[in-house]
This record gives structure tokens, sequence and C-alpha cells, in this order.
């Protein structure tokens, strides 16, 4: 398993309490993974690839559950193997790591702070190469592994065949399709939030839950992999709960067949805790803004979160731009240009606008890269 991401939290329902539910059922789906795990699999070794957490400094709360989940396994004598990966990864060297907390537990193994570490189990060993600080030392961390005949290796990060699905989050580093050796018995991935098979003994895990919308129509949950037959199984746990519904097309609609295609579309019960997203296609804004909003609001009440994403007419031949983050300042320039020569913006005042304002951005790119700011969310 990988990319739990423990403490992620989303949107703004909460529980009684005052809990954040999307963190809830995170917490809640990590606890079921791992009930399934010691009362149904009852493995010889657990692996986590990486990103246990979301945070390299998780809450609390957050430390709590993955100990207490820890702690079942421990007692249960499963050997828990666990690398870390760049989002619980500290990003300077003086920093210390959350893991430093759950150094001792009998069974379980961590492995961080940038360095590999082999660990036998069975008649296997576990080459484990967390998170590292620059892109480069992984191949250094590599040459120190020596095969011995039944070997694993873990890692975390982008194997370089998927650069085109890169996350671009804080410290995502992309490893080098080499590393997947044919003499591993086994390559045991994190990053990737998908279940993806990257060569013929390597698989990304995938995450347990869904994070964004990108992610709706992936396949969630955990492998089973016998090292002996090469057999791999993908097991399901968390039932699918984001919904990214296929683009409607609006050309000609009123207000009022508009509304009763969407009331169609939402039963109650089946976006009922459901992180939904519905997709409309040619709509006017006129259309869109004499929908009853307070209808609307009732509508997507039942679910967890629930939002409208229009594609108006006159926006339809507009490119989807991804922004690089580590450039948001010349994207900004550039877009007050664009203002400027559509007269939204007077001239005089655009140069010092674009100063100020790149000038922000710059600072919000250095915060980013020393991670005081969680720049994922």
């Amino acid at each position: 398993m990988a990319d739990s991401h423990l403490g992620f939290s989303a949107y703004n329902k909460v529980d009684q309490w005052g809990r954040n539910l999307v963190e809830e059922r995170v917490y809640e789906g990590f606890a079921q993974v791992i009930e399934k795990i010691i009362e149904d699999i009852k493995p010889d070794v657990l692996v986590h690839a990486g990103d246990v957490f979301h945070h390299v400094r998780p809450k609390i709360r957050t430390l709590y559950i993955f100990k207490r989940e820890l702690e079942k396994l421990s007692k249960k004598g499963i050997p828990t193997i666990i690398i870390s990966g760049n989002h619980d990864s500290p990003k300077t060297s003086s920093t210390a790591s959350p893991f430093d907390l759950f150094e001792g537990l009998e069974n379980i193994h961590i492995i961080h702070n940038n360095e590999y570490q082999a660990i036998p189990i069975g008649d296997h060993l576990f080459h484990c190469i967390p998170f590292c600080l620059n892109n480069g030392a992984y191949l250094e961390q590599f040459s120190k592994i020596e095969p011995s005949g039944s070997d694993v290796l873990v890692m975390h990060g982008l194997i370089e065949s998927l650069r085109d699905k890169r996350l671009r989050t804080v410290g995502e580093h992309e490893l080098s399709d080499s590393f997947l050796k044919s003499y591993f018995s086994y390559v045991a991935l994190g990053h990737y939030h998908n279940q993806k098979q990257v060569a013929k003994n390597a698989w990304y895990s995938g995450s347990i839950e869904y994070f964004n919308f990108g992610e709706a129509s992936d396949s969630k949950g955990i492998l089973q992999i016998d090292l002996n037959s090469k057999k791999v199984e993908q097991i399901e746990i968390i039932q699918k709960y984001m919904i990214d519904f296929p683009p409607m097309d609006c050309s000609g609609l009123s207000s009022m067949e508009l509304a009763e295609k969407l009331l169609i579309l939402c039963d109650k019960e089946e976006i009922k805790d459901k992180i939904i997203r519905i997709n409309l296609k040619n709509v006017s804004r006129a259309t869109l803004k004499d929908i009853d909003r307070q209808k609307i609001a009732k509508l997507g009440s039942p679910a967890l979160f629930f939002k409208i994403n229009p594609e108006y007419i006159d926006e339809k031949d507009k490119s989807d731009v991804q922004l690089d983050s580590t450039r948001l300042d010349e994207a900004f320039a550039g877009f007050l240009e664009d203002k400027s020569i559509k007269d939204f913006m007077p001239k005089a005042i655009k140069e010092d606008v674009k100063v100020y304002g790149t000038n922000v951005m710059k600072k919000a790119i250095s915060i980013h890269n020393t991670e005081r700011l969680n720049a994922s969310e």
C-alpha cells in the first residue's frame, strides 16, 4: 500500500465536534485497510511505499491514529516496512521527521532520513530507498544495493515514463526507469495515486482514497503479491465515493430545463455522502444565473461535496493551461499584460501592480520550496 495521506482535509463540512468530514473519512479508510490486512489477508510482510502523512508536521490527532494502527500490526506480529515520501519528509536535514516518534516499535521498520536501508524478512531482502533531498541522490542510494537473489525494491517517486502524470507537489522527484531491474522479485512504488503496473515486476499500489477529481476514475485499494508465483491481486476495500459526471451538453436549454436535468441526475440516495462534480458544457451564463441558487444548494446538500463546473459558451475555445508552480510570477505578469491589452486595467497602474504581484509570487515560490507552506493545497 502507499499514499494514505493521513491528515488530508478538504471542503468545509464538519461533524458535530467540528472535525473535517473528509479528514475523518481518510482516517476511517486507513483503519479499514489495516483491519482487512490483519483479519483477512494476514500477510508475511506489509509494505507502505511512502506518504503516510499529508503534511510534514502532522497534527496530534493524525499521529495518534497512525500510532494506534501501527500498534495493532505490531501486536499481531505482522512485519511492517514503511518508507517516507515527499509529503511526510522534511525538506532540510535540520528538521526532525515525524517518524522519529515511532522508533522502536516491535515488528515495525520505518526507513526515512534520506538513507538506503536493507531489511531482511523471511527469505527476502527488502531494499528501501526513502525520499531523498535531491533527485540525484536516488542513484547514489541505489548503488548501495547488493542483490541477494531474493530481492524487493521499495521506492517513492514518479517513474520517468509517467512524467506526464506529474502531481506538481513539493519534492516530487522523477525516478529513472533503470531502477526497475529484472533481478528484483518485485518493485513496490509509491507516489502515483492510481494502481498501475509499470514493468513486469513493478507496480504502483496507488492511494486508497480520492484526493482530487483527476482521480475519480482511478482504481483504489491495495495489492497482494505472491513473491514466488509473481501473482499480483488488486484488492478494493473502500467503495467509490467520488463521482465526476461526464460533461452535459446544455446547448439551447432554458434554465428550467437545465434545472430538471440536474434534479434527475442528482438522486439524493445516489449522491449521499459522496464527492460530486457536475460538468456542464455549452451553457450560457444567463441560463445558469437564472436557476434558483437555493434549489441548487438543496439539491447538493446530501453530498459531502457538491460542485457545478460550467464551461460557458463564450469560454469553450480557451485552452486549459496547466500552470507551472515554479513560474507563477511569469504567469502573473502575462495575465496582467492580457488584461491591460483588453482595457480591463488602466495602463497607468499596470507596472506598479505587476511589480508588487510578481514579488508576492516569488515569495510564495520560495516558501513553497522550503515547505513552510503546504503548496499542494
